[in-house]
């Protein structure tokens, strides 16, 4: 599929569009660079999910009334055990993965589809899918991310007493897939596509980009890239070492929205080879038959979904 400009072509497009939606200007808040707290005993297990439909249940990692979600597909023919499936940032409709959610199903896994804290269904009133999960308070970040990283730990233990558990995580998914990877719940598998490094990502990015200048509208100082990469680097999963039992990094070559850089990394710090593709970011996630083929193949089922 065409050249490299196309892709990043793509990738640039999204990003100039939503830098087009109005926004409320956000000063820059830092956070102590201190161990994330989403890796300690995890509370009482609640009932799983039933084979399909929506579950959902108090998520171990939020306030009162926030409930964690669901969306359960049985596996088709033999069955090999349970993938989580987390999405990308911003995912407006479960549609828009359900081809990896018939991959994983095809291959002989239940799906799990989870949503993260604040998107589809846990949405909060008056924001869009996923806006707030991201702030440039970092405090509020870090909160976020160690929220959903308790609620796949959470999955994983869940489906543990079923069997195999693996996951398949996407984009921003895909970096919270990869704390998951390294928690106390030893994964058969964790493939993780275009997982982002969050301090590329702030100093390299139209995103990155975008955020800063959200923090001079509110009349905020930038600390600088360095600060900002020390204030989060807790949430490098790098720094981690892996429990995962198999490891997939995916990346796109000519990604524009997560760089590829950040994903070689991580599967060169836990000594995997990563998986590179002529694609961008957009791109890979949801136009690459050959990403399809491989993760086929590392899942066990070894057929390929179109």
């Amino acid at each position: 599929m065409g050249s490299g400009l196309l892709h990043r072509g793509l990738d640039g497009l999204a990003v100039w569009v939503e830098d087009r939606l109005e926004r409320q200007p956000q000063p820059f808040r830092s956070a102590p660079a201190a161990p994330l707290g989403c890796f300690g005993p995890l509370p009482p297990l609640p009932e799983p999910p039933p084979s399909r439909g929506l579950w959902r249940a108090p998520s171990p990692g939020g306030g009162a009334g926030d409930l964690m979600s669901i969306r359960a597909t049985p596996a088709r023919g033999r069955r090999r055990g349970t993938a989580i499936l987390v999405p990308p940032w911003k995912i407006r409709s479960p549609a828009l993965v359900g081809g990896y959610a018939r991959l994983l199903s095809r291959c002989g896994h239940d799906v799990w589809l989870v949503c993260p804290p604040g998107h589809l269904e846990r949405t909060p009133p008056g924001t869009r899918s996923g806006e707030a999960f991201v702030s440039l308070d970092l405090a509020r970040l870090r909160a976020a991310l160690e929220q959903l990283v308790l609620e796949l730990r959470l999955c994983a233990a869940m489906a543990a007493a079923r069997g195999p558990v693996g996951l398949l995580g996407l984009s921003l998914g895909g970096l919270a897939g990869a704390l998951a990877a390294t928690a106390p719940e030893r994964l058969d598998f964790a493939a993780l596509v275009s997982p982002p490094s969050l301090e590329l990502v702030v100093a390299r990015t139209g995103i990155g980009r975008r955020y800063r200048r959200l923090a001079e509208r509110a009349g905020s100082d930038w600390p600088g890239d360095a600060a900002v990469a020390t204030a989060l680097s807790p949430l490098d999963p790098a720094r981690r070492p892996p429990t995962a039992a198999r490891l997939l990094v995916a990346a796109g070559l000519h990604d524009g929205i997560a760089l590829p850089e950040g994903p070689a990394a991580l599967a060169g710090a836990w000594g995997v080879a990563p998986r590179l593709y002529r694609r961008g970011h957009l791109s890979l996630l949801f136009l690459c038959r050959a990403l399809r083929r491989d993760l086929a193949d590392f899942v066990g089922g070894g057929r390929m979904h179109n």
